[in-house]
């Protein structure tokens, strides 16, 4: 279950208890779901009671419960604690928690250039039923042929707008940031990867080359961001790699994900859960930076995981189910780390 499908069953909820006339409220066309800041509280937060309680006129509290009681008989849903104020706190099944690993692996290397294009998708819809297919200031949707001028061979180059299959970080998302020949200055010290990616990483309000540590991003070290990237896909190519000397592959649909309860395990799915929240609105201003941010915390994630859970078995250990179900989880890491990275039209190498 992700977040989205959790955002999703909770609208349901709402739904339910309008139609049984026990919430007087017109069912929200979203319901905000996000990790919660302190581990113990659970797999995921929303304050759906709050928003609710002003125009229902009850207290938030009553209204967590409500919810909170149907929740608790979905079997994806293992616990609902409701919060002081009225939130609710909660924590999936494990199974429910690993599926969201089958999802990504199931889908494939398209799944985040799928989700991508589902919100630029849906973004130009609301923008052509606010404007009457006119032009609304400040948005330009990454499939026009300005955006395709020139880069329809897919070649080299330091970005430019793509669709959502291709990458959303370049020198026409970046003109504000830099002169061009600031930008060619910079690809000839780094290289075109980490131009690219140090640009998209930018937070608002920077002002360009300037703010870039050139000594930083030029090392193969750990404190480079996109070294850190590239090298946690790369690493988990090679697991992969070494998984198939093994005669061990990905078995999408046989893993059993309910295995997967180490707290790091459960660390690095709620991080994959958050792709969609990562690559929400990827036409909008600044969307690189929030994805080469989500990426580089899903880098260090794997690091983690990759520290604390051993894959493969060692030496005359024989493979168990546990093996298969954390190769599916590394698999789905590696997919969303070179979707996140084709994005930024940055490459995502399998060996360094």
């Amino acid at each position: 279950m992700t977040p989205a499908d959790l955002a999703e069953t909770l609208r349901a909820i709402v739904r339910d208890l309008v139609a049984d006339d026990e919430l007087d409220v017109e069912v929200p066309a979203t319901v905000p779901v996000a990790r919660p800041r302190a581990a113990g509280h659970g797999d995921y937060a929303t304050p759906l009671a709050l928003r609710l309680a002003r125009p229902a006129r009850r207290p938030p509290r009553e209204i967590a419960e409500a919810v909170a009681a149907r929740l608790r008989l979905d079997r994806a849903v293992s616990a609902v604690d409701v919060a002081a104020g009225g939130f609710l706190n909660i924590r999936l099944a494990s199974d429910a928690l690993g599926e969201i690993a089958r999802t990504v692996v199931r889908a494939g290397d398209g799944y985040v250039r799928d989700i991508a294009a589902r919100d630029v998708a849906a973004q130009d819809a609301a923008v052509r039923g606010a404007a009457g297919d006119g032009v609304v200031p400040g948005f330009r949707r990454p499939d026009s042929d300005d955006d395709q001028a020139g880069r329809r061979d897919g070649g080299d180059h330091v970005g430019g707008g793509r669709t959502a299959t291709g990458s959303i970080a370049g020198p026409a998302d970046l003109a504000g940031l830099a002169d061009l020949a600031g930008l060619a200055g910079l690809v000839n010290a780094v290289g075109a990867d980490a131009a690219r990616y140090s640009l998209a990483r930018l937070p608002p309000g920077s002002v360009g080359v300037r703010d870039i540590d050139l000594d930083v991003i030029a090392r193969r070290a750990n404190d480079s961001p996109v070294f850190r990237v590239q090298y946690a896909h790369a690493r988990i190519c090679l697991l992969l790699r070494n998984a198939g000397q093994l005669g061990l592959g990905v078995d999408v649909e046989g893993a059993d994900v309910s295995l997967l309860t180490h707290p790091r395990e459960g660390d690095l799915l709620r991080a994959l859960g958050d792709l969609p929240r990562a690559v929400a609105a990827v036409a909008e201003p600044w969307a690189p930076y929030r994805v080469a941010r989500y990426l580089e915390e899903l880098a260090d994630t794997y690091h983690c995981f990759q520290g604390a859970c051993e894959v493969l078995p060692r030496g005359d250990d024989a493979a168990g189910a546990l093996t298969g179900a954390r190769l599916l989880l590394a698999d789905a890491t590696r997919i969303v780390l070179a979707g996140g990275l084709h994005l930024l039209g940055v490459s995502a190498p399998t060996r360094m």
